[in-house]
C-alpha cells in the first residue's frame, strides 16, 4: 500500500475469492513478468488475485484489487489498480 494512499475513500464492491476453492499460491507469468511488473497479467485463478477483493474509489471511480500478504514475520496490505487490458 503506497504511503499516503487514502484507503477510507475505497468501497468494497466485490471479490475474486471462490468459497471452498483449493489453495493456490502459484503466480501466473507466462511472458516472464513478476508480481511487481506493471504489465503482469491478472488471472483470478492464481495468487494473489484469487485472494483479492475488488474496491472502487468513491471520488474517481477507479477500481482496485486489494489483498493482504501474510508472510512469515509480517502482514502487508497490497493494492493494484485494475487494468481490464491485463485480465486473462
Amino acid at each position: 500500500m503506497p504511503g499516503g494512499f487514502i484507503t477510507n475513500a475505497l468501497e468494497c464492491i466485490g471479490t475474486l475469492r471462490v468459497e471452498d476453492a483449493p489453495e493456490c499460491w502459484e503466480e501466473y507469468h507466462p511472458k516472464g513478468t513478476n508480481i511487481w511488473s506493471k504489465d503482469a497479467p491478472i488471472s483470478s485463478a492464481f495468487h494473489p488475485y484469487n485472494k483479492s477483493d475488488v474496491y472502487e474509489c468513491k471520488h474517481c471511480g477507479c477500481k482496485y484489487l486489494r489483498y493482504t500478504e501474510c508472510g512469515g514475520y509480517y502482514v502487508d496490505e497490497r493494492i493494484r489498480e485494475l487494468n481490464i487490458n491485463l485480465i486473462t
